[in-house]
């Protein structure tokens, strides 16, 4: 046998309010296959599941990315823990232009898979399926954001307004500032703001001078001072006050 994990371990946050025996009873009812990824290009046609009524994954731990290709221009998205996902599939019926979608995997993630009999077994517990769904729903709004950055006409702006929304989901705050917990190279950044990577390169230059931000041994970058001006409601802003 496979190895499993139950959805309510892997992300505790889709339990809610559960508790005590409807609690332990519902855990046990969220078990489901886990599949492993190891970093490196991922051909996520390989991904479906036998089950023909296989809904998709919902990450568990780890880091991979959709690379989305129009026409030569690329935009990145990344997806990591809590996460909700059906890889293989394109929504024709979404949009009648065609894009090459890569998938890549940057460190080591398990998906907790979600098909139709594990969707049965959870039919008491409606709220965790609307916690499933609620993840759409945040994955849209920060794809919004991330387009309504990528309007920002200055490449440093739209650079430092990418790793605080990022923080605010991968950031922890350290002594000296916030740290982005992410691989970020240029050439990825230059792919989340749609830029090329030489003026990525320059912008960060130039912020790193100005002492917006600052770049750790590990590859990490750590955000100084507080959030933009766009991002004043930031939730870490709270935290360096």
């Amino acid at each position: 046998m496979g190895a499993t994990v139950s959805l309510l371990d892997a992300d505790p946050d889709l339990a809610g309010d559960l508790e005590g025996e409807s609690l332990e009873r519902a855990r046990r009812e969220a078990r489901t296959a886990l599949r492993r990824l190891s970093p490196g290009t991922w051909d996520a046609t390989t991904a479906i599941e036998p089950d023909i009524h296989h809904r998709g994954f919902l990450i568990a731990g780890g880091l991979i990315s959709r690379e989305v290709d129009v026409l030569g221009r690329r935009a990145v998205e990344l997806l990591g823990p809590g996460d909700v996902l059906r890889p293989w599939s394109w929504d024709e019926d979404g949009s009648h232009v065609r894009a090459e979608v890569g998938w890549m995997v940057h460190e080591p993630t398990s998906l907790a898979v979600l098909d139709h009999a594990l969707i049965q077994r959870l039919t008491p517990w409606p709220q965790i399926a609307v916690e499933l769904f609620s993840r759409g729903i945040r994955r849209a709004h920060v794809l919004a954001v991330a387009l309504a950055i990528a309007h920002h006409q200055r490449v440093d702006e739209r650079l430092l307004l990418t790793l605080w929304h990022l923080a605010e989901r991968f950031g922890r705050v350290a002594p000296e500032g916030v740290v982005v917990t992410l691989p970020l190279g240029h050439q990825r950044l230059a792919d989340l703001v749609g830029a090329h990577r030489p003026s990525v390169t320059t912008a960060m230059g130039d912020l790193q001078r100005d002492g917006r931000l600052s770049r750790r041994d590990a590859g990490h970058w750590v955000l100084h001072g507080a959030p933009p001006e766009q991002l004043r409601h930031h939730k870490l802003a709270a935290a360096l006050t």
